[in-house]
């Protein structure tokens, strides 16, 4: 499958205008992506340096943190969808 066509299947369970948290969100595409097809709002998390930097170069708003020390500062009720596309395997 295509970057383009996985976007575009992940984009069809998100509900138009959600706050989204994407965990391990890479580079930001899917997050620009959601923000500019839906109207979806939200933060990535990321650890990688330059991955960091590619989402900030998108205009996605980002979190350095690493998943596996927890999320303490992200409060409940924060968002509608966490996404964790490619990270799972990786905890």
């Amino acid at each position: 499958m295509t970057d383009r066509l996985m976007l575009e299947s992940i984009a069809r369970l998100v509900p138009r205008g959600a706050r989204v948290l994407d965990l391990g969100c890479g580079d930001g595409a899917l997050l620009a992506h959601l923000r500019d097809t839906l109207g979806c709002t939200g933060y990535g998390v990321e650890i990688d340096d330059a991955k960091v930097h590619a989402c900030l170069q998108r205009g996605i708003d980002v979190l350095q943190l690493n998943l596996e020390e927890g999320l303490a500062l992200v409060e409940d009720d924060s968002f509608d969808l966490v996404l964790q596309i490619d990270t799972l395997q990786h905890l």
